[in-house]
């Protein structure tokens, strides 16, 4: 089943089907190739920094050129932890002409070259 079927089946009310009852699980890494077939260049990952040993994976991210959303909420315990994630992370995208930017208290936004992150609201006087 293609990705037009799927959205298809969730936004299209068969009959006999009580709206309560309309609840589809969708597994969106199934689509990934189908997506990579469509001309998709870059992806917003979501994770987590739960040590150091995540920096290799979150930089490999940064480097294929997606964007990163981190949650640091489980970290913030180890301050020294969180600060050379920040910095290396920093240095990564100062290297590949990203940037980086707090969007909230325990969430970094982490982007590759060609994304700039405006760091003022949208609706903010």
């Amino acid at each position: 089943m293609g990705l037009k079927e799927s959205f298809e089946k969730l936004f299209v009310k068969s009959e006999g089907i009580e709206e309560e009852a309309d609840h589809v699980d969708l597994d969106l890494e199934g689509y990934e190739e189908e997506l990579k077939e469509e001309g998709v260049k870059m992806y917003i990952k979501i994770a987590e920094l739960t040590g150091l040993y995540d920096l290799r994976e979150l930089k490999k991210e940064l480097y294929a050129g997606n964007i990163l959303i981190l949650n640091i909420s489980l970290a913030k315990k180890d301050k020294g932890l969180v600060e050379k994630v920040i910095k290396d992370l920093k240095m990564a995208a100062l290297d590949v002409g990203g940037d980086i930017a707090g969007i909230a208290d325990d969430q970094v936004i982490v982007a590759p070259s060609g994304v700039k992150i405006e760091r003022k609201k949208l609706g903010a006087k």
